[in-house]
C-alpha cells in the first residue's frame, strides 16, 4: 500500500502527461466583486442574493477557481459558464437577458486576455494541448442556462462566434426550451418546438448539448433528437443519490449510446442525501458510470463557485486527491486520462467536427 506522498508523486507525473478538464464551474458570478483570476484573491463578502439563493445576506467568501489554484491542482483547463438566473420570459426582460449573457462571456475573455502569459481561451482539443504544451491554462466558455440566448434562434451562432462550446438547455425553472429537472410545471412535456430548433442550431454551430438541470423526459428528448453526443456537464448518478438533478440508469444508457459523457458534480447533495460528501463519495460516483456504462463515458465538472465543494476537495487546488483516489482503486494513467478531460475532449472534438 502506498502512502499519500508515493500516491501524490505519481498523480502529479500523470497529470504532466494527460489534459485535464474540468467541465464546469460559475467563478463568473463573481466578477463583479473585482476579482482578477489570474491572482489568488483575497477574501470578500458575498451577497447570496447574487447567486439564486433568494435572500439578501451578506456572507464571507473565498474563491475557489483562478489560475494560481489552478495550477497548484495540476488542473489544465475549466470551462467557465455565463450563468442566467431564470426569470421572467417576456421579451424585453428577454433581450436583456441575451444582453447580459454576452456581457459575461466578453468579460470572461477580456479577463483571459488580462492574463495571457498564463492561459489562453481554447475552443477545441487541440487548442487545449497547444495551451498546455506553451505552459498555460485553458478557458473554455459555457452557457449555464438556455434562457441567456432569448427566443431567437439566431443567438446560437451569435454566441458559437464568441467562441461558446456548450449550452445547458434550462437552470432551475422551465425555459422556451425545456422543463427543468427543478421548479418545472412541466411546461413543455419535454423539449418545446423551439428547443428542437435550438438543438439543431448548436449542432450545426458546434456547440455541446448539456442536459444537467434538465428535466428526464427533456433529457431523452435532447439525447433522442441531437446528431451529436450529449453531455451532463455536472451530475452525478441517482442509483446512488436520488436526486431530480442526477441521471438514472436508463438515462445513462441513453447518452452513452449516443456515444455521450456524464460529468460527475463535486456537489456534496448530489453525492449523499445527507450532504456530507467525501472524496470517496465522488470516486463511488465514478466508479458507477465505468461499472455500467464503461470508461469511456465519464468525467469530472466540479460546480466550484457554483455551490461545488466536498470533505477533502474545497477548491480546485485539491483535484489531485481525486486522482490518488483512483489510483488508490487500481484506475490505470489511461483510464485516469479519460476520466479527467478525455473522454469530453472526444465529444468536443465530434461536435467540431473533427
Amino acid at each position: 500500500m502506498m502512502n499519500d506522498y508515493e500516491l501524490y508523486r505519481i498523480a502529479k507525473d500523470i497529470h504532466a502527461k494527460i489534459c485535464s478538464v474540468d467541465s464546469h464551474c460559475d467563478t463568473p458570478l463573481y466578477f463583479g466583486y473585482g476579482i482578477d483570476i489570474g491572482k489568488v484573491n483575497p477574501g470578500f463578502i458575498l451577497n447570496l442574493e447574487d447567486l439564486d439563493e433568494g435572500e439578501d445576506i451578506r456572507v464571507p467568501y473565498s474563491l475557489k477557481v483562478d489560475i494560481p489554484k489552478m495550477q497548484e491542482g495540476l488542473l489544465d483547463a475549466i470551462f467557465m459558464a455565463a450563468y442566467l438566473r431564470q426569470g421572467a420570459r417576456d421579451e424585453q426582460t428577454l433581450q436583456k437577458t441575451v444582453e447580459k449573457t454576452e456581457s459575461i462571456i466578453r468579460e470572461i475573455i477580456r479577463q483571459v486576455e488580462m492574463n495571457r502569459e498564463t492561459a489562453g481561451i481554447a475552443q477545441s482539443f487541440s487548442d487545449l494541448k497547444r495551451l498546455k504544451a506553451e505552459g498555460k491554462k485553458a478557458i473554455f466558455i459555457g452557457i449555464e442556462n438556455g434562457y441567456g440566448i432569448g427566443k431567437d434562434v439566431r443567438n446560437v451562432q451569435k454566441f458559437a462566434d464568441l467562441g461558446v462550446k456548450y449550452i445547458t438547455l434550462s437552470h432551475n425553472g422551465d425555459t422556451d426550451i425545456c422543463d427543468s429537472a427543478s421548479k418545472s410545471k412541466s411546461e413543455h412535456n419535454g423539449l418545446s418546438a423551439f428547443g428542437k430548433e435550438v438543438i439543431r442550431e448548436m449542432n450545426r454551430t458546434g456547440i455541446m448539448v448539456d442536459i444537467s438541470h434538465t428535466s428526464e423526459k427533456s433529457s431523452f428528448d435532447a439525447v433522442e433528437l441531437s446528431r451529436h453526443p450529449v453531455i451532463a456537464s455536472h451530475s452525478s448518478v441517482k442509483a446512488l443519490c436520488d436526486h431530480p438533478r442526477n441521471i438514472s440508469d436508463p438515462l445513462m444508457r441513453a447518452i452513452i449510446e449516443k456515444g455521450g459523457v456524464i460529468q460527475i458534480c463535486l456537489y456534496s447533495s448530489f453525492l449523499r442525501k445527507d450532504g456530507k460528501a467525501t472524496i470517496q463519495d465522488a470516486v463511488d460516483h465514478i466508479d458507477y458510470v465505468v461499472k455500467n456504462a464503461g470508461i469511456d463515458y465519464v468525467g469530472i465538472g466540479s460546480d466550484f463557485d457554483g455551490g461545488g465543494g466536498i470533505s477533502g476537495v474545497k477548491d480546485v487546488s485539491d483535484l489531485p486527491k481525486i486522482t490518488m483516489e483512483l489510483l488508490r482503486r487500481g484506475y490505470s494513467q489511461e483510464e485516469i486520462g479519460k476520466i479527467w478531460g478525455g473522454n469530453l475532449m472526444r465529444v468536443l472534438d465530434v461536435v467540431n467536427g473533427k
